[in-house]
C-alpha cells in the first residue's frame, strides 16, 4: 500500500522530489524491494515489530551518508538520519521518524531537542 501512495504522488507532479521520507514503513528482513522507486536509492530501518519502521528514497545522482551517531535509540522511537552533501551549499540533516503511538507529544518533542545539539 505505501508504494502506491508513494507512485500516486509521484505520477501527479511534473517534477520528482529530491527525497521521500516514510514513517511507518512496516518493513523487515529483506521485504524493502517491494517499494523500489526508479531514479531513487531507498534506504530504511526495519520495524522491531509489524508497524513501525523508517525508509527515504533519495534521488539516485544525490550524494548522501547514513548518520547512525545521530539516532535517537530510544525503545519506543524508530529513525533514520542522513547528510546529504553539495558541491555549493554546506551539507544538509534529513530525517524520518515513526515514534510509538503511546508516545505523547510533548515526551517525544522533548526526546527531539536532546539531540539537535548532534546535528548542528
Amino acid at each position: 500500500m505505501i508504494q502506491q501512495v508513494v507512485l500516486i504522488t509521484l505520477n501527479s507532479s511534473s517534477t520528482f522530489p529530491d527525497i521521500i521520507a516514510i514513517s511507518e514503513t512496516k518493513l523487515f528482513g529483506d521485504k524493502h524491494t517491494v517499494v523500489n522507486i526508479k531514479g531513487y536509492s531507498f534506504i530504511h530501518k526495519n520495524s522491531l515489530t509489524i508497524a513501525g519502521g523508517a525508509g527515504l528514497h533519495i534521488k539516485s545522482e544525490l550524494m548522501f551518508r547514513e548518520r547512525p551517531d545521530i539516532n535517537l535509540n530510544g525503545d519506543d522511537v524508530e529513525d533514520l538520519w542522513v547528510e546529504l552533501f553539495s558541491p555549493f551549499k554546506e551539507s544538509i540533516i534529513v530525517d524520518t521518524i515513526y515514534f510509538y503511538p503511546n508516545n505523547s507529544v510533548n515526551e517525544s518533542s522533548r526526546n527531539l531537542e536532546k539531540y539537535y545539539h548532534k546535528i548542528k
